[in-house]
């Protein structure tokens, strides 16, 4: 997996706007295409043994076209934050200051909030213990819109722990489509499951 070599940090999922009708046909596009990428890494992921653990992910099985898209991290605190250890290359694009080793929870510090929706996703998904694609809408750090289609992955599933011991995330970036006044986020997941006929 290719990484960021960057050393300050940014949030790592963003949002985004768009008026045209044209922007809105190429972000259905766009939803399709990482539709369609995820159902490739659902599938691995579902075809992990056990726990799911993250020393079983094998990147000759995600294959080249994935592995961009992808970020690996690890929850610390019994799920109170997440550290991002490995960072592809579409990913640090979006997030040019997110560097290995980075915590989510960095970006309270640089914005002064008590509260960051990445975060609250990639907590939710760990404690969750079960997969969740979502579309993020927000503003980075320095204030640029973004919006992507994502997949929570956890890895290390316990059902005796309040958390999942990792996170794999995947992440594609489409189009803004509208003002981004706040960080939100809309759950896919039941979409998603039509379109690729994978149960989560």
């Amino acid at each position: 997996m290719e990484m960021s070599n960057h050393r300050r940090t940014q949030k790592a999922v963003p949002s985004g706007r768009g008026p045209t009708v044209h922007a809105r046909t190429g972000a259905d596009a766009d939803k399709r295409g990482a539709f369609a990428g995820m159902t490739r890494l659902l599938r691995i992921w579902q075809a992990l043994p056990g726990q799911k653990k993250r020393r079983d992910l094998d990147p000759v099985a995600i294959g080249p076209e994935l592995l961009p898209h992808l970020c690996l991290g690890h929850f610390l605190g019994g799920g109170t934050d997440f550290r991002y250890d490995l960072i592809g290359a579409q990913i640090a694009r979006l997030a040019p200051r997110l560097a290995p080793g980075s915590l989510a929870s960095d970006t309270l510090r640089i914005q002064a909030a008590e509260h960051d929706h990445i975060l609250s996703l990639f907590l939710q998904a760990g404690t969750s213990q079960r997969p969740r694609v979502v579309e993020v809408r927000y503003k980075s750090v320095d204030g640029v819109p973004l919006r992507v289609f994502a997949a929570l992955l956890p890895l290390g599933l316990n059902p005796d722990r309040v958390c999942a011991e990792d996170l794999l995330l995947a992440v594609w970036r489409t189009k803004v489509t509208d003002v981004i006044t706040a960080d939100s986020s809309t759950d896919l997941t039941g979409e998603f499951m039509q379109f690729s006929g994978i149960r989560i």
